[in-house]
């Protein structure tokens, strides 16, 4: 009577070591894929307003009277822009030229191709690198870096603010 317990124990003991090898993958069927990164270019009527809004991968415009950045993390790419509005946080803007850039937010970096009309930045840890010309500048906030090949009018109203060429 002392081996049933004894072989039932040894029996129980093998399939709790053989189960333990298994591991239930879950793959998905062949006609599932992943979502494609959006990477169409918008085009816009002129007097239009073009409006980049929360999605994931790369946004690209083509010229627009007015463009508004609103969101967290926008990856976005545009041509001649007369207005870009960057409202949110850790943005990424490249565009070709501006004639007026409005930054209000934390830690967004936009860089231009061109010159830039004026900027004005609200906001901290913004970074803006322009390869031409920012005609006036106004910082109301801290810890921003702006760069430009040469500036106008400057108003600097935070603290440890970088304007330089």
């Amino acid at each position: 009577m002392t081996r049933r317990p004894t072989f039932s124990l040894l029996i129980t003991f093998s399939v709790m070591v053989a189960l333990a090898g298994c591991v239930t993958v879950v793959t998905p069927p062949n006609n599932v894929r992943e979502t494609p990164r959006a990477e169409a270019t918008q085009r816009a009527e002129p007097g239009t307003q073009c409006v980049a809004f929360a999605q994931p991968g790369l946004q690209r415009f083509d010229d627009c009277d007015e463009l508004v950045a609103e969101g967290v993390d926008l990856d976005i790419e545009a041509r001649s822009v007369q207005t870009l509005i960057v409202r949110g946080d850790r943005n990424d803007i490249d565009v070709v030229s501006v004639g007026s850039l409005s930054i209000s937010g934390h830690d967004n970096e936009v860089d231009i191709d061109g010159d830039v009309g004026s900027l004005t930045i609200a906001g901290d840890r913004n970074e803006v690198e322009a390869e031409g010309e920012i005609g006036s500048v106004t910082i109301d906030g801290n810890d921003n870096e702006v760069h430009a090949s040469l500036f106008g009018p400057l108003a600097d109203n935070g603290d440890r603010n970088r304007v330089n060429r």
